[in-house]
């Protein structure tokens, strides 16, 4: 080691330039890791807000989604109030269903987010229970619209059925609101 001082002692233009060099070389070796640690937080920063973007244009969507098919479940319900306090008839009753069914499905054919099903990437929503009331819905409303207009006990047969129909709807009501519930929940913890 003394000899190395000796050395640059001797030849201070060595020296100078192997000082330089070492602290050069030290500069960019430090400035390289903190460049690095600095692009490392960036790109995390980045990819939360892109996260973040993401779940709220897909909450956006879902709530949409949620909103127009919790609008049908409405009116699906007045539809059978009305029938319930007779204001309209069986065969009105079945054709007004039908015209509501079929307009839901041209909306949801139209709906421009239909990709609002991403919003299952970041929420857990347990879709079993509504494709189940979703299924029950749909035998019940095949029962009613198979009963014969004809029967005496048309109107008692067709009450039943309606107040399992709107038991339904009602439990789908729910779980719909809940969807609804979570998603706002969490954007409110990001606004």
């Amino acid at each position: 080691m003394d000899e190395l001082f000796v050395f640059l002692k001797d030849y201070p233009k060595v020296a100078g330039v192997l000082i330089s060099l070492v602290s050069g070389s030290l500069g960019w070796f430090f400035r390289e890791i903190f460049q690095i640690i600095v692009e490392n937080k960036k790109y995390k920063r980045e990819l939360r807000t892109y996260f973040w973007k993401e779940k709220v244009n897909a909450a956006k969507k879902a709530s949409e989604f949620y909103l127009e098919y919790k609008n049908f479940l409405n009116l699906m319900q007045l539809k059978f109030e009305l029938f319930e306090v007779g204001k309209i008839e069986y065969d009105q009753f079945i054709d007004k269903i039908g015209i509501e069914v079929e307009q839901l499905n041209l909306k949801l054919k139209k709906f421009p987010h239909l990709e609002y099903h991403h919003i299952n990437l970041f929420y857990e929503f347990n879709e079993e229970k509504s494709m189940l009331l979703s299924n029950e819905i749909n035998s019940l409303i095949q029962n009613l619209i198979s009963l014969n207009a004809e029967d005496a006990e048309l109107d008692i047969k067709a009450k039943k059925i309606y107040k399992a129909i709107r038991e339904k709807y009602a439990e789908l009501e729910v779980i719909v609101n809940g969807y609804l519930d979570i998603v706002r929940n969490d954007i409110k913890g990001y606004i």
